[in-house]
């Protein structure tokens, strides 16, 4: 579901936790800044963020923590795999660029109160 109002952790947490009982897994777009959430794999949030308008290259993944009292992210995905390649970081799926970490991170919390 891409995002069309904010949430808060706790709504996440609680309501929108439908696949995995310690986490919920998102896409963003670092460009257009916006985010999807609540599906079982990222793939079908990268698709819906496709389909409202984003540029491959723009979209990153991860998976939110829901059994800690804030946000706390785990930047491992799918999508990744050719943002690490584009930014000349190897292959993997998890990010470690910090200034992107910390980029992306100000958006989910744009999103997410």
């Amino acid at each position: 579901m891409v995002l069309k109002e904010k949430t808060t952790f706790d709504t996440i947490a609680t309501d929108m936790n439908h696949w995995f009982p310690d986490r919920i897994k998102f896409c963003l777009d670092r460009k257009r800044r916006v985010m999807a959430l609540d599906r079982e794999m990222h793939i079908e949030m990268e698709h819906e963020l496709y389909d409202d308008g984003s540029d491959y290259k723009d979209i990153f993944g991860g998976d939110i923590l829901t059994d800690a009292n804030e946000i706390q992210i785990i930047w491992e995905a799918h999508p990744n795999i050719e943002r690490n390649r584009d930014l000349g970081i190897g292959a993997g799926r998890e990010l470690t660029d910090q200034a992107i970490i910390e980029e992306l991170t100000e958006i989910v919390r744009e999103w997410i109160l």
